[in-house]
């Protein structure tokens, strides 16, 4: 399977499958999508034409892994979320550290309080990686956490 440079969002592997998710889970389900020709699994998805895509709603417990994935890099030492990468090679990168005043000394702008957005040449980073956060956690350890 081929992803978009750069892969993010939130993924749920069912069955061995890994299929995209529309949100973080809720009240113990989640909703998975898939824009493919057809069904992947008809006893799992469904149409729906107001999203026209193949959509299931499934208990988290379904799930063998539900996770959420950014793509991080570094450029200059700084680590970054790559948030976008053009076909000439021009990279969005948000700020991940604490050190504002280094941003500011690289080149990156606050857009937002908190956000410092900067766009350089893809070969400029260095440790390009994805980062998956496992959303499936805080349920486990609900579940397995004995006190003994």
């Amino acid at each position: 399977m081929t992803y978009p440079r750069p892969r993010s969002g939130i993924f749920a592997t069912v069955d061995g499958i890994e299929y995209e998710a529309n949100s973080y889970p809720q009240d113990g389900q989640v909703t998975l999508f898939t824009r493919t020709d057809h069904n992947p699994d008809p006893a799992l998805f469904h149409w729906s034409t107001d999203f026209n895509a193949w959509l299931a709603t499934i208990p988290t417990t379904r799930c063998d892994r539900l996770v959420e994935v950014t793509s991080r890099a570094d450029y200059q030492g700084l680590p970054c979320q790559v948030v976008n990468i053009a076909q000439d090679g021009s990279t969005g990168l948000y700020y991940l550290g604490d050190e504002k005043a280094r941003a500011a000394e690289a080149g990156f702008v606050q857009t937002d309080p908190g956000t410092w957005a900067k766009t350089v040449d893809i070969h400029d980073l260095h440790r390009y990686r994805e980062h998956h956060s496992d959303l499936l956690f805080d349920e486990w350890r609900q579940n397995h956490h004995h006190i003994e």
